[in-house]
C-alpha cells in the first residue's frame, strides 16, 4: 500500500502581484459617472429633508411627489446650469 499524502504538506506559491500586464487606472470621479453620483447624493439628501411634507402618503406616492419637487428644485444640479 502507498503512504497517504496530506494537502498541507506542499503549499503552492502565489504569483507575484507585479507579474503580468498592469491595467491602466482611471482617475477617480472624472466624467459622467462622477457628476451623476454627486447629483444622486444631493437628490437623496433633498428627499430625506423634505419627506415630512408628504408623510401621510404611501412611500411610492411620496417618492413620486418628491421627484416632481426635485425636478423643479434650485438644489438640482441640472437646474443650476
Amino acid at each position: 500500500m502507498a503512504p497517504a499524502t496530506s494537502k498541507a504538506s506542499t503549499p503552492k506559491a502565489k504569483a507575484a502581484p507585479t507579474a503580468g500586464v498592469k491595467k491602466a487606472v482611471r482617475p477617480a470621479k472624472k466624467g459622467k459617472k462622477g457628476k451623476a453620483s454627486v447629483a444622486m447624493t444631493k437628490m437623496q439628501a433633498y428627499f430625506k429633508e423634505n419627506r415630512s411634507k408628504y408623510e401621510k402618503l404611501e412611500f411610492k406616492e411620496q417618492q413620486k411627489k418628491l421627484g416632481e419637487d426635485w425636478k423643479k428644485s434650485s438644489e438640482n444640479p441640472k437646474n443650476q446650469a
